[in-house]
This record gives C-alpha cells, sequence and structure tokens, in this order.
C-alpha cells in the first residue's frame, strides 16, 4: 500500500494493440521525471463487443478476465524488460472503460492514453472513449500517438536556449494555450513546474479566435484589438508567474485563428501541449467542448488536459520574499 510519503503513480491505459505503445513509452519517462511508480491499467468489458473492437491476444477469448490478465501480464513484462529502473504494477478492471479508467485515474497523477489511429468504427468508438475519458478523469490526462518515442530522445533541457531574446523563436519546449488570465492559473501552475523539471522552455500561447468577430473584421482593426489585448494579458501572466521560477525561460505569443488549429500548430514542434479543462458545473457538464476534442484527436504532439477545480491559483511569492501578514 502506498504510503502518505511515496508520489501517486503514473498510469497507463493498454488494451492490448500497438496504439498503446507511445502511451507506455511516454508513462515510463513521466514516472522517472517525477520519481513515482508505473501502474498499467486494462479495462476488460463484461460483454464482447462486436465489430472486431476486443484486441487480439492470439488465442480465442473464452474468458474477458483472463483475456485481460493475459494483456497486462505481457504489458508489465515488456515494459519492466525496457525499464528495470522503475517500479510497475497492474491492475485489471471489469466495466465501462471510460467509467472504470476515469474512476481508477483517481489513484494517480497523471493518466496516459493511447491516441485513436484507426479508422471507421473503430475510430469513432475509440475516439469517444479517449474523449470520455479525459472530460471525466479527476486527474491531468496525457494523450500520445502511438509512434511517440521511437526515435532517440533529445537529451533533457536541449531545447533550453542559453540567451533567448524577447522575440527569439524557439523550438521543443512546452506550450500552453491560455485562454484567460488569471483564470487559468491553475494551468499555469502545473505548466511552469512540468516546464521546472524538465529544464524546459515554457512558450505560452493566447488565440484571438476569429470565429468570435464579425466576418468582414477578420483582417481589421477587431483582430488588431484582440491580438493587443492577449499581448497584456500574457505580459501579466508572465510577469506574475515568471517571478516565482526564474529560472524557466519562457515566451509568449498571441495569434489570430481558430484556437483547435492555431493550438495544434504552435506545438507542431514541441514536447508538449498543454491545456486546461473547464471547471465541470451547469454549463461544463462532464463532456469535451469542440476544441478541446479536435486538439486531442489531430495534435502530432503530446497533449495534456489539465482539469481545473474552479478555485483561483495566485502565483506564488518569488524566492527569497516574505509574505506580509
Amino acid at each position: 500500500m502506498r504510503t502518505a510519503q511515496q508520489p501517486a503513480p503514473v498510469l497507463v491505459a493498454v488494451d492490448g494493440s500497438g496504439r498503446s505503445a507511445g502511451a507506455v513509452r511516454y508513462a515510463v519517462r513521466e514516472a522517472r521525471l517525477r520519481g513515482t511508480s508505473l501502474r498499467i491499467v486494462h479495462v476488460a468489458p463484461t460483454t464482447l463487443p462486436e465489430g472486431g473492437l476486443w484486441p487480439s491476444v492470439g488465442r480465442e477469448v473464452e474468458d474477458l478476465r483472463s483475456s485481460g490478465e493475459l494483456v497486462l501480464d505481457r504489458a508489465v513484462s515488456r515494459t519492466s524488460a525496457a525499464a528495470p529502473d522503475v517500479e510497475v504494477d497492474s491492475l485489471l478492471c471489469r466495466g465501462p472503460r471510460v467509467g472504470e479508467l476515469a474512476r481508477a485515474s483517481a489513484a494517480g497523477a497523471l493518466l496516459v492514453l493511447g491516441r485513436e489511429t484507426r479508422h471507421g468504427l473503430e475510430r469513432l468508438v475509440a475516439g469517444a472513449t479517449t474523449a470520455g475519458v479525459v472530460a471525466r478523469a479527476p486527474v491531468p490526462v496525457v494523450v500520445v500517438r502511438a509512434d511517440w518515442g521511437e526515435d532517440v530522445d533529445r537529451p533533457e533541457g536541449a531545447d533550453r536556449p542559453e540567451n533567448p531574446g524577447p522575440d527569439a523563436v524557439d523550438t521543443g519546449g512546452l506550450v500552453v494555450g491560455v485562454r484567460s488570465y488569471p483564470g487559468d492559473g491553475e494551468l499555469l501552475a502545473h505548466a511552469y513546474a512540468a516546464a521546472a523539471v524538465r529544464q524546459a522552455t515554457l512558450r505560452l500561447v493566447q488565440v484571438a479566435d476569429v470565429a468570435d468577430l464579425a466576418p468582414d473584421a477578420a483582417e481589421g482593426a477587431d483582430v488588431d484589438a484582440a491580438v493587443d489585448a492577449g499581448r497584456r494579458m500574457l505580459r501579466e501572466a508572465v510577469g506574475d508567474w515568471s517571478d516565482a521560477f526564474p529560472e524557466v525561460p519562457v515566451q509568449s505569443t498571441v495569434v489570430p485563428g481558430r484556437p483547435a488549429d492555431a493550438l495544434v500548430e504552435a506545438a507542431a514542434d514541441a514536447e508538449l501541449l498543454l491545456v486546461a479543462r473547464p471547471h465541470r458545473d451547469l454549463r461544463h457538464p462532464a463532456r469535451l467542448g469542440r476544441t478541446l476534442r479536435t486538439v486531442v484527436r489531430t495534435s502530432g504532439t503530446p497533449v495534456e488536459v489539465v482539469p481545473l477545480s474552479g478555485d483561483p491559483a495566485p502565483a506564488p511569492s518569488p524566492p527569497g520574499t516574505r509574505a506580509i501578514s
């Protein structure tokens, strides 16, 4: 049993297919970064689905539980052999995949899912599963393409510029989609901490959504005003949070466009794209909006969706300062 001193594990979902390979590699890397264990999770349905959605395990599926155990045994064995320095355990769940994965994630610090790459009905069903889990999980969820990590990784910190200028264009690093500030304070807290651990550049991106502007103003003053407002917002955010994380290089940019397309393009060369999931209330029930769904489905870069609690997250005091009581 995990003690109070032990950090929560990183969880990764496997289904017995190749689309989980990149997710497992990513989860191993995260467990190493966090100094924690890895838990491999598989959900065995209570009834056999139709249409070939059940992953092949090399034999007739006579019992769903034993088949799920076989999927987990193979995944644990392969992962332990590839990453002997990481403690690996497993969890077999039974029932609806969305609900079971969301429930299991509560015991971890992060849940990693493989991005669906199939076509037709299988893509539709599995894609809906991914979106459902991302919408309901109480912890951050990362969606990763199947081939992530097949190439040799860059050394840690290789994307960190020595003397970045204010207008420098960086590649790599972590891209954060900031919609509002201080509303996205929780997302910024998470992103700055992640960048500090990785010794990576943080690239804040705010999208001036042209869909919210008049069609005949797409190239006019309304766009310019939206971009200027976005720049002021990001300057305030950078000023507040960079004081508390002086070791994290930060760049910010505002781009006009449609949010999903602009974020995916901005993060095309990044290590990770971080976006916020709005706090669930009557306006935001347990489902993903169109922008988040599109980003998760189309981004070639791993996407981490951070659930917001709705509570404000002010920037911490800079190191060495004393709070005034």
